[in-house]
């Protein structure tokens, strides 16, 4: 069963995907992106990584794209090199940001209203890249 952090600062949104993947998912949450930061660092110190990270990109105090940026740099500093770490699904209604998102480091990215099938086959396409 996968680890997923999920951050959004929509409850709604949060409990939606929790229930999409509660099958094959152990799910954290994070409304906020310092809770998304907190979230990440303490699942590091206890060495139990999560498996994906689900981020919104509009969050109170500290943006989607800045929380990726954090998490890149960190796992950088730690050695791990770019496109090794872990995944991040960048889930947004803002389609006009993909590009900068990937440029920051996400792995993917999809659109809300959220498509199940289209969730299941860019976790699985992530995991598949990680494995290669």
């Amino acid at each position: 069963m996968y680890k997923i952090l999920i951050v959004d600062d929509n409850f709604e949104n949060r409990q939606l995907l929790a229930e999409i993947l509660r099958e094959v998912a152990l799910c954290d949450f994070a409304a906020t992106g310092i809770e998304a930061v907190d979230a990440y660092n303490l699942s590091v110190r206890r060495e139990e990584p999560y498996s994906l990270i689900l981020l919104d990109i509009e969050l109170p105090e500290v943006n989607g794209l800045e929380i990726l940026e954090k998490i890149r740099g960190s796992e950088k500093d730690a050695g791990i090199a770019l496109g090794d770490g872990i995944p991040i699904i960048i889930v947004t209604a803002y389609e006009k940001r993909f590009l900068e998102a990937y440029n920051k480091g996400c792995d993917d990215y999809i659109l809300k209203p959220i498509d199940t099938e289209i969730l299941f086959q860019k976790i699985a396409d992530v995991f598949e890249k990680g494995d290669g």
